[in-house]
C-alpha cells in the first residue's frame, strides 16, 4: 500500500543513515554500467558514513558485482528480499529458502511445458537450459534437480517463456498448487496484460510474505537503524512495497505511475542519473 502520495518540494533535511536502491532502470539502465557521476556520488556518501544497499530481484552474485562497481556498502538485498548478505564478511543476515518439494514440483511443471527455469541461491545461479543467459547473468546448467537441492538452498525461482497465454495464467495456477509461494514480480506486459511480439516473459517466485520490504526491515533491525532515517529508490511494481517501510521514498522519472504516486519525491530519469542527483540533494547538500 502507498504510504504517501504527495511529492514534497522543499524541507530537505540532511538526516539519512541508509539508502536502499533498486538496480535495473534505477541505479543504472538495465544491463548497462553505472555512470561515473553516480560512482562519485556513491563514494561521497560512503565517506560521509551513509550506507547504500542494492535491493534487487536479481541474484546475490549480480547484486554484489553492482555494489562493487558503484562503490556501495558491503550489504546486499537480492532475490526480491529473500537474501540479505554481508559479502565482505560472508555473513548471511537473512535468508528465506523455498521447500525442496515445491521446487521439484515447479521443476517438473517447467520440464513438462518446456519452460526455462532459473534457481537463485546465495552467490550461485542455476538453469535448466544449456547456453542461455538471462539478463546477462551467467548461470550453471543442471540436469539433476535432486543433486542440486542436496547441495544448495534455493531462495528464488524465475520462470521464462515466450508463451504469453501460459505465462498469464501461471500465477493463479501456482497459487493453488503451491500455496506457500507467491509470484512476487512479473514482466510488465504480463502485469498489464498486454501481449507483445517476440517477447520472452518472466515470473519471479519467492516464499509467501517475502518482498523487497522484507529485506529492508531485516537489515534495518540488524543495523539498528530507524526506518525514518532510510531512503528507498525504485522504478517498478516490485518497488512499491519499499515505500511502506522507509521514511523517504523516491521514484525515478521512468518509474511506473503508481510508484510515483506513492513516493515522497520524483527524481530525474535513470538515463540522466536520477538516483545520484536526488541522493546528492538529500544527503550531501549542506
Amino acid at each position: 500500500m502507498c504510504h504517501n502520495n504527495n511529492v514534497r518540494k522543499g524541507d530537505i533535511v540532511n538526516k539519512y543513515d541508509i539508502v536502499f536502491v533498486d538496480i535495473d532502470d534505477t541505479l543504472n539502465p538495465t544491463n548497462s554500467n553505472v555512470s561515473e557521476y553516480t560512482k562519485e556520488v556513491m563514494t561521497k556518501l560512503k565517506e560521509k558514513g551513509i550506507i547504500v544497499v542494492t535491493n534487487t530481484g536479481r541474484s546475490a552474485s549480480y547484486a554484489i558485482s553492482k555494489s562493487k562497481e558503484a562503490n556501495l556498502s558491503e550489504y546486499t538485498i537480492s532475490s526480491n528480499g529473500s537474501e540479505v548478505y554481508d559479502y565482505l564478511n560472508k555473513k548471511v543476515i537473512f535468508s528465506s529458502s523455498i521447500a525442496n518439494e515445491d521446487i521439484i514440483g515447479i521443476y517438473d511443471y517447467c520440464k513438462t511445458h518446456n519452460l526455462t527455469l532459473i534457481l537463485n541461491s546465495l552467490e550461485k545461479r542455476f538453469i535448466n537450459t544449456l547456453e542461455y543467459h538471462y539478463n546477462n547473468e551467467p548461470a550453471i546448467y543442471f540436469d539433476d534437480i535432486n543433486k542440486l537441492l542436496e547441495e544448495n538452498s534455493i531462495n528464488q525461482l524465475i520462470i521464462l517463456s515466450s508463451n504469453y497465454d501460459r505465462m498469464l495464467v501461471l500465477p493463479k495456477l501456482f497459487k493453488e498448487k503451491f500455496p506457500s509461494l507467491k509470484v512476487i514480480h512479473s514482466s510488465k506486459a504480463l502485469i498489464e496484460e498486454k501481449r507483445e511480439k517476440n517477447k520472452e516473459y518472466y515470473h519471479d517466485i519467492v516464499l509467501e510474505h517475502t518482498s523487497k520490504s522484507t529485506g529492508i526491515v531485516e537489515l534495518l533491525d540488524y543495523l539498528k537503524i530507524d526506518s525514518e532515517k532510510a531512503i528507498a529508490i525504485g522504478n517498478g511494481y516490485d518497488d512499491i512495497c519499499m515505500t511502506d517501510v522507509v521514511g523517504t521514498s523516491v521514484a525515478v522519472l521512468n518509474a511506473i505511475p503508481l510508484l510515483k504516486e506513492c513516493s515522497t519525491y520524483i527524481t530525474s530519469d535513470v538515463t540522466e542519473d536520477g538516483t545520484a542527483k536526488i541522493l546528492e540533494k538529500l544527503c550531501l547538500k549542506d
